[in-house]
């Protein structure tokens, strides 16, 4: 069994970075899940199979955050600075504000409408701009010493597209009822 203090880039092998290889964290999981799993500890008891179950949970729960680029950011400012940005976090930046705020219009009068295929072309447009973000976090990531509040900012805004995102699969939900 691993020592439960790794972080959860040691538990798959790699080096804190904002940047990952998904393919490669994917294949890696499986095969960790593969050899930790509790049927293969049924030898050694019940403790054992234990063990095999809570490093099961904390490979997925470790899969969760590093696949996900905005709770990775999080997590890995954390890791290396110690900063808390789970928390709620404002952006005094009134050109982002406003926009969401137009983008939550738009959403809200599309799923009024319950036009399909206006649905689709806006989650690709947003999609694009969550892309364009978590190539801006990349970038402040890149660059030492970290711009903490920069960071912030981008994490923040990257959670907002995500939420989005989200609000938009429950709109084709509802569409498709």
């Amino acid at each position: 069994m691993a020592n439960a203090q790794q972080n959860y880039f040691e538990l798959f092998g790699l080096e804190p970075n904002f940047f990952i290889d998904k393919k490669d964290l994917s294949s890696k999981l499986k095969r960790l899940l593969q050899s930790a799993h509790p049927d293969r500890h049924t030898q050694g008891g019940s403790q054992q199979q234990m063990l095999a179950m809570q490093k099961t949970t904390r490979l997925n729960d470790a899969f969760a955050v590093l696949k996900d680029p905005v709770k990775r950011a999080q997590y890995l400012l954390q890791l290396v600075k110690n900063i808390d940005t789970t928390q709620d976090h404002t952006v005094n930046d009134a050109e982002f504000l406003m926009q969401q705020l137009e983008l939550r219009e738009e959403l809200d009068t599309i799923t009024k409408q319950k036009n399909a295929s206006e649905l689709m072309s806006f989650a690709d447009k947003i999609e694009a701009m969550a892309e364009q973000q978590e190539a801006e976090l990349g970038r402040l990531f890149e660059h030492e010493p970290w711009d903490l509040d920069a960071l912030k900012i981008s994490i923040y805004k990257l959670q907002f597209l995500h939420k989005t995102l989200r609000d938009i699969e429950l709109a084709e939900d509802t569409l498709l009822d």
